[in-house]
């Protein structure tokens, strides 16, 4: 068996081995999945690698084209140098038998990291590269316990050159968690706003990372994909108001649509919704509730049309930045909407 224990993913990140070729990241931390197949891509190009050496690729392209991935594993570089080959796997097309062949067949000089959500142990994906007895190895990634949480404020800490009081180490930890990019960045956020005072106080913490506008911001996201017309509008309103970044508001509601698609792709392969629900740690009984109402109601291809439209308005805000808040405005409203439609139609059925 060629699967690790979380416990000792980490350890394996640190020094990672490079005869492997495939990688299969999987869990219910999107932020924590991204930031390992990152780490480990890192890892095996240097630091420094050419952004042309990564190739990132969406399991439907793959699906749709199935020699796809075989052409980029095998293909040689034209600059030289080795490659890193980035799949998210979501939606309900199988990809393992394509796969199947690279693990058997290694390319030379280029890695395939698999970036999936929660995977049962019955996935194919998940079988396929568990039961490899070499060539491919799982690095299952599960939202952050206490431990993992003080080592990632500790990193920031040390980074920054800061120390915490024990009362605020506490409290920063009882709002962290569930989500290991969102942990990094807010502990990022207050050891910036703590720069130079060399510790962080219990106030740090609540000025900088117990911030109502981004409770606000999370209950205006929910509202947007729970179909509350009424409580997108008033919360968009009172964000632009407070002067806030709809932008970020915008990134916010991407990540969240990502995750809810990564875990919507693994009911689509048999999870039950209760199932995942109940796995989820380090977020409030009242946010669980919301994610259950949430992926009973968006299926996989209403999520995707979701993901493209917010995308493109994020793309087009970029463009067009003096009308940024407004073009992404519309398109969180259009979102919101979707889910209004798909709760109607849900109700007809």
């Amino acid at each position: 068996m060629t699967a690790l224990k979380a416990s000792e993913v980490e350890r394996f990140l640190a020094r990672p081995d490079r005869s492997i070729p495939v990688f299969l990241i999987y869990g219910n931390d999107t932020g924590l999945i991204s930031e390992r197949a990152t780490r480990l891509t890192r890892s095996l190009l240097g630091k420094d690698a050419d952004a042309l050496s990564i190739i990132r690729l969406e399991s439907s392209e793959i699906a749709s084209d199935p020699a796809r991935l075989a052409d980029e594993a095998y293909a040689i570089s034209m600059f030289g140098g080795d490659r890193v080959i980035r799949v998210d796997v979501g939606g309900n097309r199988p990809i393992h038998a394509i796969v199947e062949p690279l693990i058997k067949d290694p390319p030379t000089g280029t890695w395939i990291i698999l970036e999936a959500g929660e995977l049962r142990r019955d996935h194919a994906l998940r079988k396929l590269v568990e039961g490899a007895k070499a060539g491919a190895i799982a690095l299952p990634s599960y939202a952050d316990e206490a431990r993992d949480l003080d080592r990632v404020i500790d990193e920031e800490l040390r980074a920054a050159g800061l120390t915490i009081a024990p009362d605020a180490r506490e409290l920063l930890r009882s709002v962290l968690g569930g989500d290991r990019l969102a942990t990094r960045q807010e502990v990022q956020k207050l050891c910036l706003y703590a720069a130079g005072q060399g510790e962080i106080a219990e106030a740090d913490v609540r000025a900088a990372v117990g911030d109502v506008s981004v409770l606000a911001a999370d209950d205006t996201i929910e509202a947007m994909l729970s179909g509350d017309v009424g409580a997108f509008e008033r919360g968009l309103h009172r964000h632009r108001a407070a002067g806030l970044s709809v932008v970020s508001m915008a990134s916010s509601a991407l990540r969240q649509l990502q995750s809810l698609h990564r875990i919507r792709a693994s009911i689509d392969a048999g999870l039950s919704v209760s199932q995942i629900v109940d796995g989820q740690r380090g977020i409030s009984f009242q946010r669980k509730r919301a994610l259950e109402r949430q992926l009973r109601l968006w299926t996989t291809a209403s999520l995707e049309r979701a993901l493209t439209r917010l995308e493109s308005g994020l793309l087009n805000s970029r463009l067009n930045y003096p009308l940024a808040a407004e073009i992404l405005g519309e398109s969180l409203l259009a979102i919101t909407r979707e889910a209004v439609r798909l709760g109607r139609t849900k109700d007809a059925a």
